[in-house]
């Protein structure tokens, strides 16, 4: 069967299904094992357990972030293309990135070495010689 449009042609190695005819839906089969996670009783699933791998922001960065987007939007209410609205953007715009630079502080930080400053005489800070 052949077809031609604007000089296109394409050509279809099956017929068209007959009016009517209807064809089993088939659902796709994972081509990798499915990771099952251990469940403990009353408690939620293991990886909504593990979801939170990586520092968060800091609380009172987040805290201004937030608070500043909701004076830039008050401040671009009236006017959006005023000056005092492009300068409330800009300090949220200089927040998020200080809010950003935090959050990679804390990712690269160790929480074992952070504790260990704080307590350097626990056991699991002692460094042993051999």
């Amino acid at each position: 069967m052949a077809t031609t449009l604007a000089g296109v042609s394409v050509s279809t190695a099956r017929a068209a299904p007959a009016a009517g005819a209807t064809r089993p839906v088939t659902t796709p089969r994972a081509a990798f094992p499915l990771v099952r996670f251990p469940r403990r009783a009353g408690s939620r699933l293991a990886f909504a357990r593990a979801a939170a791998t990586g520092p968060a922001t800091p609380s009172n960065i987040s805290d201004k972030v937030s608070e500043s987007i909701k004076a830039a939007e008050e401040a671009c209410a009236g006017d959006p293309v005023s000056g005092e609205c492009v300068a409330a953007w800009d300090e949220v715009e200089e927040l998020s990135a200080a809010a950003s630079h935090a959050r990679d502080k804390l990712k690269g930080s160790d929480p074992l070495e952070n504790y260990c400053k704080d307590n350097p005489e626990a056991d699991e800070c002692r460094t042993y010689e051999d």
